[in-house]
């Protein structure tokens, strides 16, 4: 056979197979089943207490089993592109507009109308007529949240979350900042700060992002979204006044099964509040993980202490509700002494052995390398110094209470999450929760649950 006409056929050859591949592939993805309603994929935690809510009765409507990762907003971002989580919420699309970001999502329909507001430090409330008026201001700003009139701005001084916009404009270090009304209002009832809106600059459309890859699950989201908007249950969910029920406050004496503190740290404050609150506690002392199932099944009408982002499971939300927030507990990772490490992402996580408790839902707990069961926090912190783990997780108020037991020394990490801790109160005992939140204010003013929580005493010898 001549040179040239091997050259021919093999160039021939080789565009038929190349042909042929792509129109098997071209196939083949036509032909790929539907996603099955019982697939997990793994989803962005909201920023917002209350849309993370919404986003998961959202998910729950619409049949979709979803493994919650939480983040710093921007690396929530680039999780998103990297495909590592596959859907987010909640957020306006001309939020997402950053390299890459368009061509790799879409949005469902729009759940909420949220009205976003100028804040500032009370008394000093500007009128903003045009975006060229932000040019004069400090301007505090959330890093990897994307702004209106952004380009406007003056002195811009980046922070990590909203609690850090609102702290330095108290501080009076900048001079207004950016926030959703219903995100405000929520803030003020935990933490009274001297600050007011201004006016509306924006009102967003809040949606849930879905990565392209992802589309055949639009549908499924779209038609949830018109379920849960058609019977009132986002309103509901995101009304400044869902937690506080309509029923009737009853005042007299009551007796109730409620569910042991989920750790010794927070018993005494917990026995503090059900006191002031004049509910005599008939206590149910039994694992997490059984104890949560109680709850959802009203054996036991009130529990305690958690914070809303840790129990979020569909058969718990839809009967719990929550008192306003007692304390806010700093979440750390915990090591042997002269044996930290530096977990700086999630994934720093997949070589280590993490100490858990059963029936505890964590943050990025699908990067575990191996979990290592404890029954309570003791345990942990003992799995830890017997080397049977590498790192634990444990709040201020339990490293207080727990680690002086342990013949040990350990060292904490860098603050972690902060958490809400609330009271649980089941739906059927809702009107209670007025005589709850009371209780709490009154022990918050007197300084008391701050004594119970922070000022536990080690015994000389201890870590």
């Amino acid at each position: 056979m001549a040179k040239s006409q091997l050259v021919s056929e093999t160039m021939y050859l080789s565009r038929a197979l190349t042909i042929f591949i792509a129109f098997t592939a071209v196939f083949a993805a036509t032909m790929l089943p539907a996603r099955a309603e019982g697939d997990t994929v793994r989803v962005g935690q909201s920023d917002s207490i209350a849309y993370s809510r919404v986003f998961a009765a959202i998910l729950t409507e619409a049949g979709i089993d979803a493994e919650f990762v939480a983040a710093p907003h921007g690396r929530k971002r680039r999780m998103f592109m990297d495909g590592v989580i596959v859907m987010d919420c909640c957020a306006s699309p001309i939020w997402r507009r950053a390299a890459g970001e368009v061509d790799l999502q879409v949005f469902s329909d729009a759940f909420y109308q949220s009205p976003e507001h100028y804040v500032f430090r009370e008394g000093h409330v500007l009128e903003i007529n045009k975006p060229e008026d932000l040019r004069a201001l400090r301007v505090a700003k959330v890093r990897g949240f994307n702004y209106q009139n952004e380009p406007y701005f003056g002195e811009t001084i980046s922070v990590r979350d909203m609690e850090d916009v609102l702290d330095l404009l108290v501080a009076g270090r900048a001079d207004v900042g950016m926030i959703n009304g219903q995100d405000f209002r929520r803030r003020m009832r935990l933490q009274p700060r001297p600050l007011e809106l201004g006016q509306t600059y924006f009102t967003a459309d809040l949606r849930v992002r879905i990565r392209n890859n992802h589309v055949d699950l639009l549908p499924r989201i779209n038609a949830a979204i018109a379920t849960l908007k058609a019977n009132g249950k986002i309103e509901e969910i995101l009304s400044d006044s869902a937690d506080t029920p309509a029923a009737p406050t009853r005042d007299g004496p009551i007796t109730l099964k409620v569910g042991q503190s989920d750790s010794e740290g927070f018993e005494a404050a917990w026995r503090a509040i059900l006191l002031e609150a004049g509910i005599t506690p008939e206590f149910v002392d039994v694992p997490v993980e059984r104890k949560r199932r109680l709850f959802a099944e009203g054996a036991i009408v009130l529990d305690c202490c958690a914070a809303p982002m840790w129990r979020m499971r569909a058969e718990e939300m839809a009967v719990q509700r929550w008192s306003d927030t007692f304390y806010l507990t700093r979440e750390q990772f915990v090591f042997p002494e002269g044996r930290m490490k530096e977990i700086d992402q999630p994934e720093d996580l997949l070589a280590l052995r993490v100490a858990t408790i059963a029936g505890f839902d964590y943050q990025d707990r699908s990067f575990f390398g191996v979990e290592v069961p404890g029954r309570n926090m003791e345990e942990v912190l003992k799995l830890i110094a017997a080397g049977r783990a590498d790192v634990g997780i444990i709040s201020n108020v339990d490293f207080l209470s727990v680690s002086h037991k342990v013949p040990a020394k350990f060292v904490l990490g860098d603050v972690r999450v902060r958490a809400q801790q609330k009271v649980r109160v089941h739906q059927s005992v809702a009107y209670l929760l007025p005589r709850i939140n009371a209780a709490i204010t009154r022990l918050n003013q007197e300084g008391r649950l701050i004594e119970l929580l922070e000022k536990q005493h080690a015994p000389e010898g201890g870590r």
